[in-house]
């Protein structure tokens, strides 16, 4: 079984699951969607145009999630408990706004902050950061899994890509983020680099 793993260097999706798959071997594919041969190449393998996709002997997986459960599956790797899946649905809900309000920055959209649908937005960013700084605080995320590479890739992403300065979140996640950068796979992916 061969495995390619297309997507970014950038991408916090992409990040956690070369951190996963450190012991898995694969071939990374770099797909840059802005450039039309490469979104044409994602396109061909993913209707829904985004990244990662991991090609199974050339067959593609969409979706992170869907990949980490298939990884679990094939390589008897622990499965998360309900609680830990509730984490990280609660990671790629904050992932998915703050990828959703960089996207509108960088193309010049105005973000008002007065409209409705941005106030729901600031409303569940603070409820998502105030669930995780408990998760965190309770020891939840104490062990170097996929829980934790999840959260520590979408918050050193935030932070890289100045969406959430770590100033701003609370002790228990600016701590995690500190202990979490010393760890070997986070500095080998660090988007910095890319």
């Amino acid at each position: 079984m061969t495995y390619r793993l297309l997507g970014s260097l950038t991408s916090p999706y992409v990040r956690r699951l070369r951190m996963y798959m450190a012991d898995i071997p694969y071939e990374l594919e770099i797909v840059n969607y802005l450039e039309t041969d490469q979104d044409s190449r994602l396109s061909s393998v993913n209707p829904i145009k985004r990244i990662p996709v991991l090609l199974i002997d050339g067959k593609p997986l969409w979706e992170s999630r869907m990949i980490v459960q298939y990884l679990q599956r094939t390589h008897g790797l622990r499965s998360l408990s309900l609680d830990e899946e509730n984490t990280v649905s609660a990671i790629d809900a904050l992932q998915d706004l703050l990828i959703q309000s960089f996207l509108l920055h960088r193309s010049g959209h105005p973000i008002d902050r007065q409209n409705g649908y941005f106030l729901r937005t600031a409303d569940r960013q603070r409820l998502i950061l105030s669930y995780l700084e408990q998760q965190v605080s309770a020891g939840l995320l104490a062990r170097w899994d996929y829980p934790a590479m999840s959260l520590y890739a979408l918050l050193d992403w935030a932070s890289f890509r100045n969406q959430l300065p770590l100033a701003q979140l609370g002790p228990a996640l600016q701590q995690f983020v500190k202990e979490s950068a010393s760890q070997r796979l986070a500095a080998e992916t660090d988007p910095r680099l890319a």
